[in-house]
């Protein structure tokens, strides 16, 4: 072999051997990317449904979120109607907005809910109003003209189901202190400013007598979504505690069902949050019912479906994602390895 054959088989071996480990390095780098990239778009896509906030005043907003199209109980949806109870006063309009990814309606009526599925019921339209179809990223708006509470849900999918409660014009809700609560939800963090609290109760301005919604959201300041967390709940009036509970709100969040029977102070109080011995606590003056009101019975809410999901879905979705990604990664990096072999041995016999 002459002096040009050697110097060119020489020159092609130097070059494969740092292509190889150039493009060891490149997939290594690329990979770190795609995987952060893929993070982000898993949170945006499965484990962030879009809400928008409450609209003050004279207009609110309600979401249909992702995933409400999905009866299972493993359906990403935080809730059908994302609040699924919204309370107005008389002459207020309502926006609902489509984030789903498929068709929805709004319309008045009683839904055929989960297990409607199984007897072919599709909902009791009660004619009042309805939105027809509101395709993904569109919008529809309804002024309510009277009191009263009324139900709706999707009929194309009729499991879903909101309520909408519609009060004479009532004042703003205060705290025990006299300061008016005029933007739901109430946001409290923990003494250690590791956790945030999200409360609101529906409706706003509480009467005695009349039974409330607490919905509530714990979030850890670094995932961006309501985390999964154990808590207890103690409700306390005049200085006396009328109720007391331990549970684990689930990935969406929590809610709980209360009626005061008396008027005065009282407090929500959320202890060892997440078992860490931290609290928050949220104070509101219930009224007394004023007989001049018209506020509507609260009767069947207890139907509600709120929040839809009951599944910790990032402990079924993170392994899931990571474990292909891995794999693909550690074939690619024993490939290069061995192709990095073979050419050091070419090397070495020739």
């Amino acid at each position: 072999m002459n002096t040009k054959n050697q110097k060119e088989i020489k020159l092609g071996q130097r070059y494969n051997k740092t292509t190889s480990s150039d493009l060891l390095n490149i997939i290594l780098e690329n990979f770190v990317t795609i995987i952060l990239l893929s993070l982000f778009s898993l949170f945006a896509i499965f484990l962030l449904p879009i809400s928008l906030p409450q609209a003050s005043a004279a207009q609110q907003t309600v979401t249909i979120p992702y995933g409400a199209f999905d009866p299972n109980f493993n359906t990403v949806a935080p809730q059908w109607y994302l609040p699924t109870a919204t309370t107005i006063q008389v002459n207020q309009t309502i926006t609902w907005v489509n984030q789903d990814t498929e068709g929805h309606t709004v319309t008045s009526g009683k839904a055929g809910g989960r297990e409607g599925l199984l007897q072919n019921n599709m909902g009791q339209p009660s004619g009042l109003f309805d939105s027809g179809t509101i395709k993904p990223k569109e919008s529809w708006s309804y002024t309510f003209t009277k009191a009263g509470q009324y139900e709706y849900f999707c009929t194309i999918h009729p499991w879903m189901d909101g309520y909408v409660i519609v009060n004479e014009k009532q004042p703003d809700p205060t705290d025990v202190d006299g300061t008016k609560l005029t933007q739901f939800p109430l946001v409290r963090l923990t003494l250690d400013r590791k956790y945030e609290v999200d409360l609101s109760w529906e409706p706003h301005y509480i009467v005695a007598g009349h039974k409330i919604t607490l919905v509530f959201q714990f979030y850890d300041l670094v995932m961006p979504h309501p985390i999964p967390a154990h808590y207890i709940l103690t409700i306390m009036q005049n200085g006396k505690q009328l109720f007391k509970s331990e549970d684990r709100t689930q990935f969406g969040g929590g809610y709980a069902y209360f009626r005061f029977d008396e008027p005065g102070p009282a407090v929500f109080r959320f202890d060892d949050i997440d078992n860490t011995g931290q609290s928050v606590q949220y104070s509101v003056m219930v009224e007394q019912m004023d007989s001049n009101s018209d506020m509507s019975n609260m009767a069947g809410m207890d139907d509600m479906v709120q929040p839809a999901r009951n599944m910790v879905l990032q402990d079924y979705l993170i392994p899931l994602f990571f474990t292909p990604a891995l794999a693909i990664a550690g074939v690619t990096i024993l490939i290069l390895k061995i192709q990095k072999w073979k050419s050091r041995k070419g090397e070495s016999t020739q």
